[in-house]
């Protein structure tokens, strides 16, 4: 359904454009826009992986682009088995609780260096930060009973980096207000992951009371890029 409107905006787009004379460039200042990102089979989502893309002329040449990504996932699984052979009864039950959180924003400086004309190129720089944390904790059950172990296990990492963005691409003004633009982006960031895991063992049935521990840490540089990113921006 998604697909199939997300289909039919842009056939609208394009109709308005062929029977348009020429579009209005939007680009002045105080020019805003919400933008959208193009996926397959036509699916509009937000810009770049961004929960939110925004823009604003600050002048027809010159804008602000912010892009804020905020994920929280949970999750709960459980599982249990059983196997009879004569006496013996094999057991296996997992019981795993999970969350995790997620931020990245970043911050763009754009430049339009030719913004008066129906399709301008356009590059920007600035700032991109990014967190993140998991946890999670399982508690197993497996063994022959009445000889089963048990162990208790919870883990948790976090992440962390900040860097610089750099953008650069075409913007094509398809009808007033809207625009279709291609572009590609690199980064460089510095940033550190850290992980924490505790474990508890119990057997015979007793609860875990037999503890381990590890920790592990890492940091240093990530240069990243990316494919062609397609989207739409609707100003307003």
């Amino acid at each position: 359904m998604k697909s199939f409107v997300a289909c039919l905006m842009l056939t609208c787009l394009v109709a308005s454009a062929a029977f348009a004379d020429t579009p209005t460039n939007p680009l002045a200042p105080g020019a805003r826009a919400i933008q959208f990102q193009i996926g397959k089979d036509f699916e509009l989502k937000a810009f770049d992986g961004m929960s939110m893309s925004f823009k604003k002329h600050t002048a027809a040449e010159s804008a602000w682009r912010l892009g804020v990504m905020l994920d929280f996932a949970i999750d709960d699984l459980d599982s249990e088995t059983g196997f009879v052979d004569q006496d013996d009864v094999l057991v296996r039950s997992y019981d795993t609780d999970s969350n995790g959180q997620s931020l990245r924003v970043d911050l763009l400086r754009l430049r339009y260096p030719s913004p008066g004309k129906d399709v301008c190129w356009y590059w920007g720089v600035g700032p991109r930060v990014r967190f993140s944390r998991f946890e999670k904790e399982t508690m197993s059950v497996h063994g022959m009973q009445p000889g089963t172990e048990t162990q208790l296990t919870r883990e948790e990492s976090h992440t962390w980096s900040v860097g610089a963005l750099g953008v650069g691409g075409v913007e094509w003004f398809v009808a007033d207000g809207v625009s279709l633009h291609a572009e590609y982006a690199a980064s460089l960031e510095y940033g550190a992951a850290t992980r924490e895991s505790e474990s508890w063992r119990g057997e015979d049935g007793e609860p875990p009371t037999t503890h381990g521990a590890s920790n592990d840490a890492s940091h240093g540089w990530d240069f990243g890029g990316t494919q062609a990113t397609f989207g739409a921006s609707l100003y307003f």
